[in-house]
């Protein structure tokens, strides 16, 4: 008789759960959604991949093995629907974001394979199991879901860190969903490390790492998908940039046109204050000033030399110090008046801060107070 062990409290979780966020996230997100309809199905494969690591490791039978195999075939589905994800979550398109079908050969390849396995009596495949008659086929489906998911891992942080950079161009605000994102990745990639090492140790050195090794790592990868559910729940609309073609260049700007804009860009910020609105986007501001975003962001990287994170983040600054001046910090807290000012974290402002300042702004204050 099985016993029961923490593994199996951990797994069940993880299956059960997994079922409830990709449920939760269609009746009740209705931020994302081109992307979240993407991490549903994700999260149904982390599912798929937690009960066939079960089956595996607790309860496995030659019959209940060959449908282990076909249920492995998700590592090779796994990155490149993790591609569309974030292609989707960053981008904005006018179609949503699909990979041509060539993508899916790997895949397919597999489920043929498990088509001729399948073909065979239970008796001849336990046979050719126990033989190793197919021992060089899993090395290569090992080998091939390795490469394909290092290939999909290096196009998705490509794609963060071109979304990074664009990011500065076109809102004025931190975006906490980015920064989990990278830590996300980060994490997979040392998931994705240890599996390389784990599957040279044991194919060509004859030598097993456990627990480290293909089963526990995607049991380790599945829940960290849970946890990206769990935070997609809870956060707002990624800002997606739009999608361009980073060749083309944009022509200076007539000068009649840059004055222009310089004033009214000055209007704006030192009158109207726009920089308030804690969630101001470039998109936004070029509708108030009925011009393009390039011509802005042109203006703002060539002739102000900033971009356009930086260049709200330094009217924000201003109107902090200013508060400051006026003894606002005697009745409000650090944190208070920078919210106030349109920062929309802490450490976002303080990072802010110490750029423009060269100073934390708890010693600013100590400092002004001597002065």
């Amino acid at each position: 008789m099985l016993s029961f062990e923490f593994i199996d409290l951990i797994l069940f979780l993880g299956i059960s759960q997994g079922i409830f966020l990709a449920i939760t996230i269609q009746v009740i997100q209705n931020k994302n959604k081109p992307a979240n309809k993407i991490l549903s199905i994700i999260l149904l494969i982390s599912v798929l991949m937690l009960i066939g690591r079960m089956i595996f490791l607790k309860y496995l039978t030659i019959s209940l093995f060959l449908y282990t195999i076909l249920i492995d075939s998700v590592i090779f589905i796994f990155g490149p629907l993790c591609n569309i994800y974030i292609r989707r979550l960053t981008l904005y398109e006018v179609k949503n974001y699909e990979l041509p079908w060539f993508h899916y050969i790997p895949l397919v390849l597999h489920l043929f394979f498990f088509v001729y396995i399948a073909s065979f009596s239970s008796e001849m495949f336990a046979k050719k199991v126990t033989d190793g008659d197919f021992n060089i086929h899993f090395i290569i489906i090992e080998g091939a879901g390795i490469v394909s998911n290092l290939v999909y891992w290096f196009l998705n942080v490509k794609l963060l860190q071109k979304y990074v950079r664009a990011e500065k161009q076109n809102v004025s605000f931190s975006q906490n969903l980015v920064t989990f994102l990278k830590y996300f990745y980060v994490s997979v990639g040392i998931f994705l490390g240890l599996w390389v090492i784990s599957f040279i140790s044991a194919k060509f050195f004859d030598h097993s790492l456990y627990p480290i090794g293909y089963d526990w790592l995607w049991v380790g990868i599945s829940v960290f998908i849970f946890v990206v559910g769990y935070y997609s729940l809870k956060e707002p609309e990624l800002f997606r940039i739009p999608l361009s073609n980073e060749k083309q260049k944009i022509k200076r700007l007539p000068e009649s046109e840059i004055f222009s804009i310089g004033n009214q860009l000055k209007h704006l910020m030192e009158k109207e204050k726009i920089f308030l609105k804690s969630d101001l986007t470039l998109r936004e501001l070029s509708e108030k000033l009925d011009t393009s975003t390039h011509n802005i962001s042109w203006f703002l990287n060539n002739i102000v030399k900033s971009s356009f994170y930086d260049y709200v983040n330094h009217y924000r600054i201003k109107e902090f110090l200013q508060k400051v001046a006026q003894g606002a910090h005697l009745q409000h807290t650090i944190l208070a008046i920078s919210m106030e000012v349109g920062f929309n974290s802490k450490s976002t402002f303080n990072k802010a801060f110490k750029l423009e300042m060269k100073e934390t702004p708890s010693n600013y204050i100590k400092r002004e107070k001597v002065a």
